[in-house]
């Protein structure tokens, strides 16, 4: 009961030592219930806006308690954070929708925010950032076990009540849930984060400030199973991925290494788990953990290094992405971790958190930002291609078909990326629906065309566009089946009326899929194979170069005839993984 009611008062005092923070979360959970009742409204910026804002107003308050005194000066900072919070509220408002570009920046602020949290108690502190992050990680995991299991057992009494005693609206758990996660896993969170030492305690006597470290030293040590965790599985398991990763750099480093996109992702997520293993074992002092903060940061720099240098070299040939200009971005950011870690005293490794909020920063923050600097290198690049192709004059795009397959696909690539973040409309000289029906053949005088997967033997599919395709010619056909045919299906018959006699179509695929028309003696009068027809839909797909697996209608249509019936298929979908087939399709039939 002790511990109970000590937890109970540690959530009380967190409601009143943050009360901003509580107005922005009640907000939020007043706009979660609008969006469970509402959900034809968007209310996402508003939601986002509060969320900023509760960030914010923590900030502030750990600001204050670090820095300042004054009640005035607390009110200034909350004042400040009110006034951001506005006017990020602003800078998403004019947007009309919720946008992946708009998306982004908010997700890259949270994250800076949560990280000038975890930094703030360690500037010029006796606290180093590797304890306050400590600190936040287990209030965090601690945050979500406690938050799961009072969701669930809310969860299953809803359940009771509604099986046992009467009905409750399906919205009744969303609402539930909104309650657990806006208001209680915030407030709890909280209740974890200690007041760190401040000004205000510069003059205090030490026997008054015991207790406080007491509760700091808590909240700021290791405990001792995520410690063994750490030393005997974690740091194992890196190294050997380190070795693997070591292993393929040296022998391809005159190769494949510069080219890889599958190994980016992979070395990105390598140095994020060479940074939280390095900051979470700082001060255990076990074999294992030295050896890895020994090691292991020395050889994060060579490997960041070479892969920064791979996608920056990359950029001449494929221009920037948002995506590229992030992950050279986090590359920078873990080399400079590597060298603060190898070459500082772990009190300064709060050097890497103030370098991440300020690469946060640039990166949202126009014109550095990476979708402004994206857009102007896509654009570039567009426009530079089809100068080399003598494809722009007098500021238009003159169609030409015979170019490179490479140009092919540098202009649907660059083009794609444009129409995708929404940006076409501010370019003069796209057409503004420029992938509607055959307005990229119109365009540029050829289609769309993609990188080919370089591996089509495990399995293959493709799919009509149906935007370049809305209207199918079907005159001089006597009736449309639309069926879904599977190779391994053996009870497919489908009556037919066709001036007052009846038909029946049935598949046959004892041998090769194929498709029979019988008459009502079960007379057969054709059949249509259904193998040559698929593996003709793949051939068009190849002979295509597009690399895409949307295909126009003409592409995936096949028409097989005797001197009784003519029969076309249109395949919306078709895919095939060894020897199984199995497709979308409509049928026309004509009987002669």
């Amino acid at each position: 009961m002790k511990n109970l009611r000590n937890k109970l008062i540690g959530l009380i005092q967190a409601v009143n030592r943050y009360p901003l923070t509580m107005l922005f979360l009640l907000a939020i959970a007043t706009v979660n219930v609008n969006m469970i009742n509402s959900e034809t409204e968007d209310y996402l910026k508003y939601l986002f806006t509060f969320i900023i804002g509760s960030l914010l107003s923590v900030i502030g308050q750990q600001v204050y308690e670090r820095f300042f005194i004054k009640v005035s000066e607390r009110l200034v900072l909350m004042f400040g954070s009110i006034l951001l919070t506005a006017g990020y509220y602003f800078a998403i408002h004019s947007a009309s929708t919720f946008s992946l570009e708009i998306g982004t920046k908010t997700a890259i602020s949270i994250f800076a925010l949560m990280m000038a949290f975890i930094w703030i108690p360690a500037i010029k502190s006796k606290v180093t950032f590797n304890e306050s992050f400590m600190s936040a990680f287990k209030a965090f995991f601690l945050t979500v076990l406690f938050s799961s299991v009072l969701a669930a057992g809310l969860n299953l009494i809803i359940i009771a009540i509604d099986q046992l005693l009467f009905s409750l609206d399906l919205k009744t758990y969303a609402h539930v849930l909104n309650i657990v996660l806006s208001l209680f896993a915030p407030v709890f969170f909280l209740s974890y984060t200690p007041p760190y030492p401040g000004k205000k305690d510069s003059n205090r006597p030490t026997n008054e400030l015991s207790g406080e470290w007491e509760k700091i030293e808590k909240a700021i040590t290791c405990p001792k199973t995520l410690g063994i965790l750490i030393s005997f599985i974690i740091i194992p398991l890196t190294a050997v991925y380190t070795i693997i990763l070591l292993a393929y750099t040296i022998l391809n480093i005159r190769g494949d290494f510069w080219t890889n996109n599958l190994l980016e992702p992979m070395l990105v997520s390598y140095a994020i788990t060479v940074i939280l293993v390095y900051i979470l074992s700082s001060h255990l002092e076990d074999r294992f953990a030295k050896l890895f903060r020994k090691i292991f940061p020395k050889i994060l720099i060579p490997i960041v290094l070479f892969q920064t240098v791979a996608s920056i070299l990359k950029i001449s040939d494929i221009g920037v992405t948002y995506g590229r200009y992030y992950a050279i971005m986090f590359g920078i950011f873990a080399l400079i971790a590597g060298i603060v870690f190898s070459f500082f005293p772990v009190k300064r490794n709060g050097l890497i958190a103030s370098v991440l909020i300020v690469f946060s920063a640039v990166s949202i923050i126009p014109p550095v930002d990476a979708f402004t600097v994206a857009k102007v290198s896509q654009v570039h690049l567009l426009k530079r291609t089809l100068v080399e192709n003598d494809m722009f004059q007098n500021g238009k795009i003159v169609p030409n078909s015979d170019i490179s397959i490479d140009d092919k696909k540098t202009i649907t690539r660059t083009a794609s990326y444009l129409n995708d973040l929404n940006y076409i409309a501010e370019i003069d000289w796209l057409p503004a629906k420029l992938f509607n029906v055959d307005n990229f053949n119109k365009t540029f005088g050829f289609e769309e065309t993609y990188d080919q997967p370089t591996d089509r033997s495990e399995g293959k599919y493709a799919h009509i566009n149906w935007e370049r395709s809305p209207a199918v010619n079907i005159e001089n056909y006597d009736r449309m089946i639309h069926l879904y045919f599977q190779g391994s299906q053996t009870d497919l018959k489908i009556p037919i009326q066709i001036e007052n006699k009846t038909y029946i179509l049935k598949n046959d695929n004892r041998k090769d899929p194929t498709l029979i028309l019988v008459d009502e003696q079960n007379n057969e009068l054709f059949r249509f194979d259904m193998k040559k027809a698929i593996d003709q839909i793949f051939e068009n797909h190849l002979e295509s170069d597009s690399g895409k697996n949307m295909l126009p209608a003409e592409k995936m249509m096949v028409t097989q005839e005797n001197d009784k019936v003519k029969m076309t298929i249109l395949a919306a979908s078709i895919d095939n993984y060894d020897s199984q087939y199995n497709a979308d399709i409509f049928v026309f039939l004509k009987i002669k």
